[in-house]
């Protein structure tokens, strides 16, 4: 018997397929899908690798075949619609066969039959403090993992790099420094707290409501289509509150019922307690949760219970799309407009173009929800791709859309209000409290203030790896004031910037964040407590867990925050909504900006009125008049997508044309730009030689719009041509083309900076 693999994790020079002999003793073992050990190289170096053929004879030189060494899993550890998948998601977004298989086959599963985990833990508390106190180290990264171990102790590095969004060599860099040592060990440590409730949801979560009319319908048109076993892609298109939820859950129900399987995806952001609550609380103990910040442990767990068909509801974010889900039915991606969905990072995949891939496959149906669809999904929906579902009413009749009212903010501070809190605003915070209401207030912008100013020259302090400016945080630990740059990390405290351009040492802050505003609110409404939710504030295990229960639960009365705020959370009691710094979301080189500001205010303003008292949201702008934000205060989604979608057009726009950026990053400014032309004569060349009917269109190069990041400077390409087929048909020749190390290139088919 002969095996035919793909290596886990294959780069482009082994991405190949691999014939292996299969040993009498463990033929038993193998089959399509199976994880195994082979021998590979002229070392024989052992690697990972999955079973996609099998068979009797082989033809050719039979001594040239190695045996495989064993099975890592004696199951199999993808369906045969993962296998099917591989090659059209390597195809489609550029990446090798082997980082698919990385994608479907987490590390979890290649080591769960020896479950050690790397523990991070401090060398000494009491040189941890004093390095702290000193304020030498320059990395943001290494603050905070220094400060999480003081706070939390010895760890697994998996939860200390989930936790921080760092990365394992900023953590081997604090190792280097003599202040941390890494341990492996075998780990029977709890879940991290907000990962996967323990308790059986009760109250609230399990109480099943009435469905609306629009409602029932939106239900039947869905079961019809998955009982055709099409690949059916519906566009659930509903306005905050209208019960999007309550359509899926009981789509879902009906589908477990039936024997099926369910992945329902929501953005990493509104993957809470909350969330998965709603879901265990209807849906039983059929459902598994993926998450990054599971334990190794964990992780396998529930990707075994899903594997075995234990777990028929599968809930996680983008990388839940590729979870081996047994007689997979239906795929749902709430919130489809999300960014989330798309990954930053090799290979840049986009959930919801798998999610039709897969239904392709399978034909099962995928439902795409959203009360702001992105303008490309809603345009599919307008020609007919895609089925368009309405729900124009709130699910709770009681429940009334809230009043939405722009705010100029260049009057309010001729009033002397300031730039922070309009007089109207403050107004309906205090008929709030005074009720026993809540208030949210979303401030896109965590920090103290945005930056510093020289006063001599008018330059903002900049980060000396990236041409950005730095952000003004306040220390947790000490109440002094750091610039952070939050692209790299690099930290510095205030009292020693110095301007780049004319070396002043005198500043003015510029702007503010949730951290200034927190401190704000607290000199104006002294008596009420604040709540401020943010990637800082937010790094503990269980940190997103407590401050979503302590609002619920009424122990605050206003809760401030970024993006993470507006999305998926439910409290009947907010009746004011704030949205501040409105102009900032369009502050942004990206075609998209415009579409994200709307969908965020939007959003935003949803988390009002949802219970019996009626809401009122404001919006603070410098420039109220804009369409976008009357498109926003009278929720006219269609009269935004109207004017969105000529301006698209116009332009040649993606869903018109197709995007791709071509980014090559090098660490010497000289040579990048040389290397940029020579890439440049070839693209012209290239593409003047191309059939006309690909439409193709080429900009740059051009610096990026952060020039320089991390110590390297960029330079972009911009393709447009008539789909993403004819864009990657160009990243392929460059990557066939050009040395990689000669000329490190990133390609995206999809960008979402444009």
């Amino acid at each position: 018997m002969y095996c035919s693999v793909i290596l886990r994790g294959a780069v482009r020079q082994t991405d190949n397929l691999y014939t292996y002999c299969v040993p009498e003793e463990l033929m038993a073992d193998v089959h399509v899908g199976s994880l195994i050990n082979v021998p590979f190289g002229k070392i024989d170096n052992e690697r990972c690798a999955v079973v996609v053929d099998i068979k009797d004879s082989f033809e050719g030189d039979e001594g040239c075949l190695k045996d495989i060494s064993s099975f890592i899993s004696s199951k199999p550890v993808l369906n045969s619609d993962q296998i099917a998948l591989i090659d059209n998601i390597s195809d489609r977004f550029n990446c090798t066969k082997g980082d698919v298989v990385e994608l479907m086959v987490p590390s979890c599963v290649v080591n769960h039959k020896n479950p050690m985990e790397v523990f991070v833990e401090l060398v000494s508390k009491e040189t941890a403090r004093e390095v702290l106190e000193s304020e030498t180290l320059r990395s943001a990264a290494h603050i905070n993992i220094l400060e999480y171990l003081l706070e939390r102790g010895k760890c697994t590095r998996k939860e200390v790099m989930a936790s921080l969004s760092c990365s394992a060599a900023q953590v081997k860099a604090l190792e280097d420094k003599g202040l941390i040592r890494l341990v492996k060990e075998s780990s029977d440590l709890d879940a991290p707290q907000m990962v996967i409730p323990d308790e059986v949801p009760e109250g609230k979560f399990i109480e099943e409501y009435d469905l609306g009319d629009e409602q029932k319908s939106a239900v039947e048109e869905i079961l019809k289509g998955i009982d055709e076993k099409k690949d059916n892609t519906y566009l659930l298109f509903g306005i905050t509150g209208s019960g999007k939820t309550e359509v899926y859950l009981n789509i879902a129900k009906k589908v477990i019922n039936d024997g099926g399987s369910v992945i329902y995806m929501v953005p990493e952001i509104s993957l809470t307690p909350q969330t998965i609550n709603w879901i265990k609380g209807r849906l039983g103990d059929s459902v598994a949760v993926l998450h990054s910040r599971l334990t190794d442990k964990q992780r396998y767990e529930q990707w075994d219970n899903i594997r075995s068909g234990r777990a028929r509801v599968i809930v996680g974010p983008r990388s839940g799309v590729f979870a081996p889900a047994v007689n997979l039915r239906l795929i749902i991606l709430d919130e489809e407009h999300d960014g989330s969905y798309k990954a930053e990072s090799h290979p840049r995949y986009s959930a919801r173009d798998i999610a039709r891939m897969r239904a392709k496959i399978t034909g099962c149906s995928v439902v795409l929800g959203s009360a702001t669809p992105s303008i490309e999904s809603f345009y599919a929906a307008k020609l007919g791709a895609y089925k368009l579902l309405e729900l124009n009413s709130r699910a709770r009749t009681e429940a009334k859309l809230p009043e939405i009212i722009p705010v100029d903010m260049k009057e309010q501070i001729k009033q002397g209000s300031g730039d922070m809190l309009s007089l109207p605003l403050r107004q309906a915070m205090s008929v709030a409290f005074s009720e026993n209401k809540q208030v949210i207030l979303l401030l896109n912008r965590r920090g103290f203030s945005r930056t510093l100013i020289c006063e001599d020259c008018g330059e903002s302090v900049t980060c000396k790896n990236c041409s950005v400016a730095m952000t003004l945080h306040n220390n947790r630990r000490n109440g002094t004031q750091s610039l952070i740059c939050h692209y790299c990390g690099y930290t510095l405290p205030s009292y020693e910037a110095r301007c780049s351009v004319c070396g002043g040492t005198h500043f003015k802050k510029a702007g503010f964040g949730t951290q200034q505003l927190e401190e704000f609110l607290h000199s104006v409404f002294p008596h009420e407590k604040v709540l401020r939710m943010d990637q800082d504030s937010t790094m503990t295990p269980g940190a997103h867990k407590e401050i979503i229960e302590k609002f619920a639960d009424k122990q605050a009365s206003i809760l401030i925050g970024t993006q993470m705020i507006a999305k998926g959370l439910d409290f009947p009691d907010v009746t004011v909504v704030g949205v501040l710094g409105a102009d900032l979301m369009l502050a942004s080189s990206s075609f998209k900006a415009s579409e994200r500001a709307f969908q965020l205010i939007t959003q935003a303003a949803g988390r009002a009125g949802r219970g019996e008292a009626p809401g009122k949201v404001y919006i603070q702008s410098f420039r109220p008049d804009q369409p976008l934000f009357k498109f926003a205060c009278t929720q006219n989604y269609r009269a935004f997508y109207e004017q969105e979608i000529e301006y698209r057009q116009k332009l040649r726009l993606p869903p018109f044309k197709a995007i791709g950026e071509i980014v090559l990053s090098l660490d010497k400014e000289d040579l990048l730009i040389k290397r940029a032309n020579e890439i440049a004569g070839y693209l012209n060349d290239f593409l003047g030689f191309q059939d006309r009917k690909y439409q193709f269109e080429i900009f740059g190069p051009m610096p990026c719009v952060i020039y320089e990041l991390r110590g390297r400077y960029r330079m972009s390409f911009v393709i447009k041509a008539v789909n993403k087929s004819a864009i990657n048909s160009v990243f392929k020749r460059l990557i066939a083309d050009f040395d990689h190390n000669k000329y490190p290139m990133s390609f995206d088919n999809d960008p979402q900076d444009g």
